[in-house]
């Protein structure tokens, strides 16, 4: 008998206990469920936006670089469409940055610099990945300076950028600091792109080490008056579009 009554108080207390806690507990298992499978969604939904954006930009691609890098006005237009679609839809996506990175080096080689610089701006403004940024405002600078707004391309080119970019930009400000007739700093900043250089980046050596000596070299005297001439500098241009990253 005790034993009974010991199981239907049990039996009570269970469903006070329940009564107290269970709508609780079942709000707790609901939620839990549906973080589970919210997540599942998610993935799944990643995994189809990013193989979207990915055929995308392979088609974007095969009209870009067609007739091995010289696509017709054709294949232009269609890499122009499928550039902005990518913009458009996975703006946020690497695949959107890197080709709008592609469509500036094609416009900066049609000379349509206006266009190169829109295309730059937008990566600067909207990629998600900070390598690309700095390739693209490197480039801008570039851009800009052949736009002739040195003074805002080189606001692009200040401040402490990683090792890797660290010769680049040095190269790429004494390319404007040159353009701009002030050929000691031009001279200098070669000089500190020359020490920046990374081992992998050694191959751009030789290139550097020529634009500073090109500086200062001295001009065949034809009297001897000429020889306190002041030296003729070569002519460099600004750097162009490259395909670094």
């Amino acid at each position: 008998m005790a034993d009974h009554i010991t199981e239907e108080e049990q039996i009570e207390s269970l469903k006070r206990w329940w009564a107290e806690n269970g709508k609780g507990i079942v709000t707790g298992v609901v939620l839990a469920l549906a973080g589970y499978f919210g997540y599942q969604f998610w993935q799944s939904n990643e995994r189809t936006t990013a193989e979207e954006a990915s055929n995308l930009y392979q088609s974007f691609l095969q009209a870009a670089t067609a007739n091995d890098g010289n696509p017709d006005n054709k294949q232009l237009t269609t890499a122009r469409s499928l550039g902005r679609q990518l913009q458009d839809e996975f703006g946020n996506r690497i695949y959107a940055s890197q080709a709008a990175l592609h469509l500036a080096a094609i416009a900066a080689q049609g000379n349509d610099l206006e266009a190169a610089e829109k295309q730059l701006q937008w990566v600067l403004d909207n990629t998600p990945d900070t390598s690309l940024e700095l390739v693209a405002k490197r480039r801008l600078a570039a851009v800009k300076a052949a736009r002739g707004t040195p003074d805002e391309a080189m606001k692009l080119l200040d401040g402490k950028v990683p090792e890797a970019f660290a010769a680049l930009y040095a190269e790429t400000r004494g390319d404007i600091l040159l353009q701009q007739g002030d050929e000691a700093g031009a001279k200098a900043a070669y000089e500190s792109a020359l020490a920046q250089l990374l081992p992998e980046q050694a191959s751009s050596a030789q290139l550097l080490r020529l634009k500073a000596d090109s500086i200062g070299a001295a001009a065949p005297a034809e009297t001897a008056e000429d020889d306190a001439a002041a030296p003729e500098a070569t002519d460099t241009q600004p750097a162009q579009e490259s395909d670094e990253q």
